[in-house]
């Protein structure tokens, strides 16, 4: 398994490289890329090009070596294994393969199948000096030349015996184009013969890729005397000369050559349609699993029309099985596929179990029927189990981790869901629907930044994934200011999308559109009219406010016809009302989709969000939160939001413990609790304090003008109390500077300069200046005193 030392390339050298494979990922250019990769320690680049590499390249054994390497490099012997007996299925006589192969078996304790396969290597090549260090290595005596043996006269016959061992190897050929079995033990032979180093291991078939069924070995001709037919000889064991007769010993043979004649075609035959069972298949076996990865309400549909096609070849295959039972749980429990997906899903899980052969789809699938049926404690359960379990053999599945993550998300533990999904993606860093999994978790975890980065890669990988351009699309309308045409064109890729996405998710983006509606509508007589123009032709939502709310209302009555189940849609609906300013109403729609499914932590945060909103709805939306809180753990952003509700109750003191407790881990950053702080403590005059938390708030604001522009008027006001007049002025200042529109910065500054009288017409115009943008504004009255009026 030696490799050969690479030379350290300049960036140039790299970058050439890069744009080689870039420019045609389906060449060769992949294997220097991963070899570059790899010699400079970049496990991960080198691990996703070798995959490609796999895929341009399926009947190539380079691209699956390489990969064993990049594995091997980490010391996952296990992985490394799995990929290098890959290689062998599609090449067989391969001797990097065959080397790689035997060395990690020896390594991982397959003592037989690793000599065997070592011993292969050398017949390939006898000359191959790594081979050849290799066995020297671990003591394996090469074969010796075998002996030439003496012309026989009679022609060869086969022996019942030798017939017998035939058919138990084609049966045994049989069975492994189904499903792994054990390796039948050879009944040892009259005489006993040297083991062939060209014996290939017999090994399990990985879920991801099925082995081809063993080639059946010819039949061996078999030396047989002639029998003597002397009636005067009674002993069975007599024999008699050819010139003594014959007749009946010549008889025998030619009988039982006629059987050879009749039974070779009938033999080569038999195992020529083995071999074309096993390869259809393989092939359908593996359309079905590249069709399950690319996480789409068609792709699903395709993926079961596939493993169907594989059980039409094989009825019992316990794999066919469990893509079927997985893809038909997703098609039930995330796309609404209703009563016929469930059945489906069901049928298949029980015949897969019986087939005896358990794949990680099939696990899955089990955990899917069990979370979507009701019983998401119990699968939660066995799956971790499970999992561990698998863990400790080292033979660790990133669909298991996925599957595992996506039901802890659900139930409100987001941050071992968070764990288990970026587990999978380490496992599997190609993967859309571990993505689209990572970017809902860090949006219910309140990371809008890396919601959107993970989003963004599932799209890379998958391009128009459906789930994550509905997820981009929602996170997106959460923003304070939204990029409206971005949203309009990721939610008419999904309504216009040819094959359509489920009709869940369609759902779901015609209520995303009446978000889009309400929202422009809101801002629309904000903008100048040239501005308007340009909103109305990028989003198409109507000048016309009426006009605009029926588009509204129409887009959220063609969601719900199309699925009347799924609380996601309450939601959303609950969101728009939110934004409407309808607080009642937003939290009587959210209470529906609480009603519809209490299990999920999320429903209780938004009505927590909703409840705020309306006068003396705190002391409910701290309850709502608190029962969030109890399932998804210390959320930062569910922290701030309870601590909210108890200073709007006027319990300053919980505030504080909560907001303190949102910035435990120095690491993280939590502005929004910083800032909540510090208004506090200016409040209380403790001006070290508020200090300290608004100097850190304004810092963490990055790129985010308002936010910024709120914690320094905040910090200005700090140092007006302290008296630090300087300070305090150029501290408004810089707010101003950050968002010229936040008008307090204008009234609070312009009671910082009234204390001068030099200072007396610049505090006027900026009270004036603040009239102006907010006549009716919290501080009107102060600031008209100011101006004199």
């Amino acid at each position: 398994m030696s490799t050969s030392p690479s030379k350290t390339l300049s960036p140039a050298e790299l970058a050439k490289l890069e744009h080689a494979f870039a420019s045609d990922p389906s060449s060769a250019a992949y294997k220097p890329l991963a070899e570059a990769y790899l010699s400079m320690g970049r496990f991960m680049e080198a691990m996703v090009v070798c995959k490609k590499g796999v895929k341009a390249h399926p009947n190539a054994a380079d691209p699956r070596l390489l990969l064993a390497r990049v594995y091997a490099e980490q010391g996952k012997d296990k992985k490394a294994l799995e990929e290098a007996l890959g290689a062998l299925q599609v090449q067989p006589e391969d001797k990097g393969a065959l080397r790689m192969a035997g060395a990690l078996q020896l390594k991982t304790g397959e003592a037989e199948p690793g000599k065997a396969n070592l011993l292969k290597a050398y017949s390939v090549d006898p000359g191959d000096p790594d081979t050849v260090t290799l066995l020297q290595q671990h003591k394996i005596d090469p074969p010796r030349p075998a002996a030439p043996q003496a012309p026989v006269a009679a022609p060869p016959v086969l022996s019942p015996t030798a017939t017998q061992q035939s058919a138990a190897s084609l049966a045994s050929g049989v069975a492994a184009t189904a499903e792994p079995v054990a390796a039948p033990t050879p009944k040892p032979a009259a005489t006993p013969r040297a083991p062939s180093a060209s014996a290939a291991p017999v090994r399990a078939e990985s879920p991801a890729q099925r082995q081809a069924p063993a080639q059946p070995r010819r039949p061996q001709p078999v030396v047989v005397d002639e029998v003597d037919d002397d009636d005067e000889d009674d002993s069975p064991r007599g024999r008699r000369t050819p010139s003594q007769g014959g007749g009946k010993g010549k008889w025998v043979t030619v009988a039982l050559l006629g059987a050879l004649v009749l039974f070779i075609p009938g033999y080569m035959m038999y195992t020529r349609h083995t071999r074309n069972v096993a390869r259809e298949l393989k092939k359908h076996l593996e359309a079905s699993a590249e069709l399950l990865k690319r996480d789409s309400f068609d792709s699903y549909k395709k993926a079961c029309e596939a493993a169907d096609k594989a059980l039409e070849v094989n009825s019992d295959s316990g794999l066919a099985h469990g893509y079927l039972a997985y893809a038909y749980a997703i098609r039930w429990g995330e796309h609404g596929g209703g009563d016929e997906a469930r059945r489906r899903a069901e049928e298949h899980l029980a015949a897969g179990m019986k087939a005896g052969d358990v794949s990680s789809q099939l696990i899955a699938a089990e955990a899917l029927v069990q979370t979507y049926g009701g019983k998401g404690k119990e699968a939660l359960g066995k799956l971790e189990e499970t999992v561990k379990g698998l863990d400790a053999q080292g033979r660790s599945s990133s669909l298991l981790y996925l599957t595992l993550g996506l039901i802890q998300m659900n139930a409100g533990d987001l941050d071992r869901g968070r764990d288990s999904l970026e587990r999978a993606q380490v496992l599997a860093p190609d993967d859309p629907r571990i993505y689209s999994g990572l970017g809902a978790v860090y949006r219910r975890l309140g990371q809008d930044n890396t919601a959107w980065k993970n989003y963004d890669l599932a799209l890379r990988y998958e391009k128009d994934h459906p789930e994550s351009l509905l997820g981009r699309s929602l996170l997106m309308l959460d923003q304070d200011a939204p990029n409206y045409p971005l949203v309009q064109s990721m939610l008419k890729k999904l309504l216009d999308a040819e094959p359509p996405p489920s009709p869940r998710q369609l759902a779901a983006a015609h209520l995303a559109r009446s978000l889009l509606v309400s929202r422009v509508s809101a801002s629309l007589p904000n903008e100048k009219p040239d501005m308007q123009q340009k909103l109305v032709e990028a989003t198409g939502v109507p000048l016309d406010p009426q006009k605009a709310r029926a588009e509204m209302l129409k887009s959220e009555e063609t969601g719900f016809t199309l699925d009347k189940q799924n609380p996601d849609l309450h939601l959303i609906k609950g969101r728009r009302l939110l934004t409407e300013g309808n607080f009642d109403q937003a939290a009587e729609e959210i209470r529906k989709a609480i009603r519809v499914d209490g299990s999920r932590a999320q429903f209780h945060v938004e009505l927590a969000k909703a409840l705020m909103g309306k006068q003396g709805g705190e002391k409910e939306a701290a309850e709502a939160l608190q029962t969030a809180l109890k399932t998804m753990g210390d959320s930062p952003k569910l922290v701030v939001m309870l601590g909210n509700a108890y200073r709007r109750q006027g319990k300053l003191d919980d505030a504080l413990k909560q907001y303190e407790r949102a910035v435990k881990d120095p690491k993280a950053k939590n502005p929004e609790a910083r800032l909540a702080m510090g208004a506090i403590y200016r409040e209380r005059s403790d001006w070290t304090n508020a200090q300290t938390q608004l100097e850190k708030a304004s810092q963490e604001f990055v790129g985010q003008p308002e936010r910024s522009a709120i914690a320094l008027t905040e910090l200005a006001r700090v140092y007006q109390g302290k008296g630090d007049a300087a300070k305090a002025d150029e501290t408004y200042q810089r707010a101003l500077n950050a968002d010229e529109a936040f008008s307090p910065a204008y009234y609070f500054y312009a009671t910082l300069l009234s204390k001068d009288s030099k200072q007396g017409p610049k505090a006027k115009m900026l009270a004036q200046e603040y009239l102006k943008r907010e006549p009716s504004g919290e501080h009107a009255t102060a600031a008209r005193t100011l101006t004199g009026g």
